[in-house]
């Protein structure tokens, strides 16, 4: 009698214990399947923010108008050659259409662009996590606006905090634009990360007018991502210095794209006071301009590139590489596409890119 009890026991612990696993079991199933159909339901920007804790802030028309400010330093940068080239004859009047320069961002351009950023950033993060923290910062600070096709001649541009893209961009965005861009709103928010990247490269920051370049200043493009003249560059090593701009090629240019990049090879000799900035005192004797394209220790240092007149532009087209090289990948869906490993044989690269790891991995990690 007591081994039937034992074994009636046994059995019916053993049955509670497999019916028991069973149950859980099927409730983890179910609920595998609960969280799988949740997920699913998420739209793009529900996981945007439930994942990465990012939720875009895209302008409307009028919230966009006040980045035009009338006093600000970029309109009040404009000289007639740069008033010509967009069709405006004063500041007032270039004040007046810029407000009209933006278009509204509908509900289905902000879907497009939500589910791109989000599968950007789910690209991102399988290859390098503190560079994906990079990301996800900024993005929780920009805001995005919408230009009309006119504005700045179609090229995107930053304006504070907002990245002002082209209407294209709603449509098909391209994401190494859109990095380019960050970074100008990364090198106006917090310049002190560039310092000492800019000199390493060659840079130099020389804020005084330069003589004999009276007559070159008044055509230089004015770019809201790079607005000072002060820049110059010398290869590493070299004693020459040169002062690069995008010059319009008459003063009065009919686009901003009536440009030739051009460099100015300068002359120097040592400043006689303290006061003066950098030890010299540089000028230009009229020697005839050097196309960009055409100036070798330039491009065999930084390699070629449309968009290289400025060191915030160089930098930020820098950041184009340092993505798409994280990326393993060889196109820029739209942007022009160059092979990951041509990047490495240029020697400026290398040193943005060995500066960039050091900040991403000391403050973002």
């Amino acid at each position: 009698m007591n081994w039937f009890l034992i074994v009636f026991f046994i059995i019916s612990i053993c049955a509670f214990l497999i019916t028991h696993y069973y149950r859980l079991k099927q409730d983890a199933a179910l609920e595998h399947i609960e969280t799988f159909e949740t997920e699913i339901a998420l739209t793009p920007s529900e996981k945007l923010l439930q994942y990465h804790g990012v939720k875009m802030n895209y302008l409307d028309v009028e919230q966009a108008k006040k980045l035009i400010v009338k006093n600000g330093e970029y309109l009040q940068g404009m000289n007639q050659a740069n008033l010509t080239a967009r069709d405006c004859l004063s500041i007032d009047d270039l004040y007046n259409k810029y407000r009209d320069a933006f278009d509204p961002i509908t509900d289905t351009e902000q879907k497009i662009v939500d589910a791109f950023i989000l599968k950007l950033l789910e690209n991102i993060k399988q290859y390098n996590i503190p560079y994906y923290n990079y990301v996800v910062h900024w993005l929780k600070i920009i805001s995005i606006a919408k230009a009309k096709r006119w504005l700045e001649s179609g090229m995107p541009h930053t304006l504070e905090t907002t990245i002002v893209m082209d209407a294209n961009w709603f449509v098909n965005p391209r994401k190494t634009t859109f990095i380019h861009e960050i970074t100008h709103v990364h090198q106006r928010q917090t310049p002190m990360d560039f310092e000492d990247l800019y000199p390493s490269l060659g840079y130099l920051y020389n804020p005084v007018d330069i003589k004999g370049l009276d007559a070159i200043y008044p055509l230089n493009r004015n770019n809201p991502d790079g607005m000072s003249k002060y820049w110059l560059w010398s290869r590493n090593g070299s004693d020459t210095y040169w002062w690069i701009g995008a010059i319009f090629k008459t003063a009065i240019p009919s686009s901003l794209s009536e440009v030739n990049l051009m460099a100015l090879k300068l002359d120097k000799e040592p400043a006689e006071t303290n006061n003066a900035k950098n030890n010299y005192i540089f000028y230009y004797l009229k020697q005839n301009p050097t196309p960009l394209s055409n100036l070798k220790e330039f491009i065999s240092f930084f390699g070629e590139n449309p968009n290289n007149y400025h060191p915030n532009e160089m930098t930020a087209k820098f950041s184009e590489w340092y993505l798409m090289e994280t990326l393993r990948s060889n196109q820029g869906d739209g942007d022009e596409g160059s092979n990951i490993y041509e990047y490495e044989n240029y020697e400026g690269y290398r040193i943005y890119k060995k500066y960039f790891e050091k900040m991403i991995n000391t403050y973002y990690r």
